[in-house]
């Protein structure tokens, strides 16, 4: 056996008999990384000595999961300190994550750097399907806040070649930096490089944006280990002051609530100071109206409705529509076409109820069950549509009576449901 092999056989015996998570974890593990980076070195043949660096891997994994533990919840790296901590006050651990009145103070007092929705120095992911309006909004953004005084950076390493030439011509009009590695002839892995160049100087960025579009082309976002290392260069940038914003996109499908998903690991969302998504609707006249669903945030953020006409000109709306239940409701028309006719049609001179209307749909055989009449008639009835079609009149018994809207009655409810 050579001495490298003794070695490491001879440092895990003294540091690994039992489960080291149940002792001080701390020098023990760093001296049984070592002993198993002899032994895998070395290259045991030894059945019987593969199976105590197995052991000795195995003890490590357990006294990694411990440090991780006790780290997340900022106790001490002594497992004697930590019983005695516990013993004095078994809330320890919970009452580490206690609000403070400064931290409230911080909140309430947030200096935002682009309308209320991008604090300033805070570090903040927006997420959205591709196309969705992020790089049209803030580019937007970039000039607005350019012409606030900031120092705009906005690399841009998702748009075609075609489209950087728009944007340059932007950026030069309203005195931002458009930056874009492949034009330039440099990587992404440069920037990064860059930043973290960036990161580990003492400067003030105070009055520096950094704008990354998108997130994914600097990092592996499904890579735990990669997505953490970026994103605590991040950290290091925001904590000398400057406000990144990091553009990304959100998964294909939805979740169960209906919701968007971002792409990536957990540690994006744990990371950032605030995660805001961009929810899309596409409407028939060619424009855009975007809305934002503050998911998570660390200063008093306001939901906003930007407006995105024909020729790209990005507008704030007056009040914030409710965008995920406006798109929900325009695929409904479309899959709902033939009823909605068919209650429009049958609903005037005088007003019908659900009843009534099933047994005209019956006689005439337009296909339409009881059920799902009646689900179209209260999907977009005026007591509870964004956008409604028809009055919804209670009975004078017993039920409601749908009947025809008008024009200027049906634009003040829309506008009062936040529908457009």
């Amino acid at each position: 056996m050579n001495n490298k092999y003794k070695n490491g056989v001879d440092l895990i015996q003294s540091t690994s008999n039992g489960s080291i998570n149940q002792r001080q974890w701390g020098q023990e593990q760093i001296e049984c990384n070592q002993a198993i980076g002899k032994l895998m070195d070395a290259q045991p043949t030894n059945s019987s000595l593969e199976e105590l660096r197995k052991r000795a891997a195995n003890a490590v994994q357990l006294a990694t999961t411990a440090r991780n533990t006790l780290e997340s919840i900022g106790l001490s790296n002594s497992s004697k300190v930590l019983r005695e901590t516990f013993r004095k006050n078994p809330f320890e651990g919970l009452l580490n994550m206690k609000v403070t009145y400064e931290m409230a103070q911080k909140i309430a007092d947030a200096k935002f750097a682009w309308l209320q929705l991008i604090p300033h120095g805070h570090a903040i992911a927006v997420c959205a399907e591709p196309n969705g309006g992020k790089t049209t909004i803030f580019t937007q953004a970039a000039a607005d806040m350019a012409d606030d005084g900031y120092k705009v950076l906005y690399i841009n390493a998702d748009a075609s070649a075609s489209d950087i030439k728009e944007y340059a011509n932007h950026a030069n009009d309203y005195g931002y930096e458009l930056l874009n590695p492949d034009i330039s002839g440099h990587s992404n892995e440069q920037v990064v490089e860059a930043l973290k160049l960036m990161a580990s100087l003492d400067e003030d960025y105070s009055k520096t944006i950094l704008i990354l579009d998108t997130l994914k082309k600097f990092t592996d976002m499904m890579a735990k280990n990669k997505g953490k290392a970026f994103y605590s260069i991040i950290r290091s940038l925001t904590s000398r002051g400057m406000t990144v914003i990091a553009l990304a996109h959100t998964n294909k499908y939805a979740g169960v609530d209906g919701l968007p998903v971002y792409e990536g690991t957990g540690d994006l969302r744990a990371d950032f100071d605030d995660l805001i998504y961009l929810i899309p609707v596409r409407n028939l006249d060619g424009t855009m109206t975007v809305s934002t669903h503050i998911n998570k945030s660390r200063a008093a953020l306001s939901e906003t409705t930007f407006l995105i006409d024909q020729n790209r000109k990005v507008s704030v709306s007056e009040q914030h529509i409710d965008a995920l239940s406006l798109s929900i409701n325009n695929q409904n028309l479309v899959a709902d076409s033939d009823a909605i006719k068919f209650i429009l049609d049958n609903i005037q001179p005088l007003s019908k109820s659900s009843t009534e209307l099933f047994e005209i749909a019956k006689e005439a055989d337009a296909g339409f069950s009881r059920r799902y009449l009646s689900g179209v008639l209260t999907r977009y009835a005026s007591d509870s549509s964004i956008n409604p079609l028809w009055l919804s009149i209670p009975a004078q018994k017993n039920g409601t009576r749908y009947g025809v809207i008008s024009e200027e009655h049906r634009q003040q409810l829309t506008k009062k449901h936040g529908g457009v």
